[in-house]
């Protein structure tokens, strides 16, 4: 048997998609964005696919190695000896505790993840994500109803909400900090 298409036989540990929440920013026009500098764009009824930041560099550009501090090989996202992939915490309150300042047009929701998923201690990274439930900020809603039609384009189901029911909370960002520290040894 020629080396190709059958090189990944592995077995999926599970088929259902994995639900993870996360924050976007929205554009005007309702579409969904990652919160990364790049703002990828998650296109209605289409797969989002995580693709390493890294993955259009010449491995041997010493220079680039260099100024970025990368040094893996090419690899499928999320890569195990990388940081890429699509990031969701594990629940709305691990959610709440990331620092997010700044984002006029924020959106909250559950993301369905599938594909190759690398759990952390609060979350996930993923091979492909699509939104299953989105969540817009009244503030958000009242001065942008061109953005909820926009959203209305996913095919999920899209509610306006307080936005101190999902926002960040700085408690919860000390709980995940605390978390770690203990996971890690140093807050003994």
């Amino acid at each position: 048997m020629s080396a190709g298409l059958f090189d990944d036989l592995s077995v999926p540990d599970g088929i259902e998609p994995i639900i993870g929440w996360r924050y976007w920013r929205a554009g005007r026009d309702g579409r969904l964005r990652s919160l990364t500098g790049r703002q990828h764009i998650w296109i209605p009824g289409v797969p989002f696919e995580a693709r390493c930041r890294f993955a259009d560099v010449d491995p041997d550009d010493r220079r680039f190695q260099f100024v970025s501090g990368f040094g893996a090989p090419p690899h499928r996202s999320p890569g195990t000896e990388c940081t890429c992939g699509l990031y969701a915490s594990r629940d709305l309150d691990r959610l709440r505790g990331q620092i997010l300042f700044g984002l006029r047009r924020m959106v909250v929701g559950e993301v369905a993840l599938w594909g190759r998923v690398i759990p952390a201690q609060h979350g996930y990274r993923a091979e492909y994500g699509y939104a299953k439930r989105l969540w817009v900020f009244e503030h958000v809603a009242h001065n942008e109803p061109a953005l909820l039609a926009g959203l209305g384009d996913y095919g999920v189901p899209v509610e306006v909400i307080p936005q101190r029911h999902a926002s960040f909370r700085p408690l919860a960002a000390l709980g995940n900090a605390t978390s770690v520290l203990i996971g890690s040894g140093r807050g003994r």
